[in-house]
């Protein structure tokens, strides 16, 4: 199980690395896939940089959750999902979005997936 657990946050990880490098070489694409049009100027930049930083950070710290063994790193990119999932939820229902619910659902998942990764790990070291 907990082998398991280990190749589905790596398997996460990757994700997270691909969307967001993709945001850097790729945005227009990367827009689409979110449901966005992608902003001119300072709102561009301002789209690349905070959403790609987003998806990387998270990957680096599944990362070296995974690889130095300390599951502390898993909480940061676990929060952001999170919060990502509940600003969604927040946007539907106080600001006329639709409910993106084929978003939220893979959030709480991955949420999921790294409270058992913390939870698993963290017995196994003891």
């Amino acid at each position: 199980m907990v082998k398991a657990v280990r190749v589905l946050v790596f398997i996460m990880a990757a994700a997270f690395m691909l969307m967001g490098l993709r945001w850097w070489v790729d945005p227009a694409g990367s827009a689409v896939e979110f449901g966005m049009t992608l902003s001119t100027g300072t709102g561009l930049s301002t789209e690349i940089g905070d959403i790609s930083s987003l998806f990387i950070t998270g990957s680096l710290c599944m990362l070296l959750g995974l690889f130095k063994g300390d599951v502390r790193w898993f909480y940061a990119p676990t929060l952001l999902v999170v919060f990502a999932a509940i600003g969604r939820t927040v946007a539907w229902a106080f600001h006329d979005a639709s409910l993106a619910l084929n978003f939220i659902l893979p959030e709480v998942v991955f949420a999921i997936i790294n409270l058992v990764a913390i939870k698993l790990l963290t017995e196994q070291k003891s």
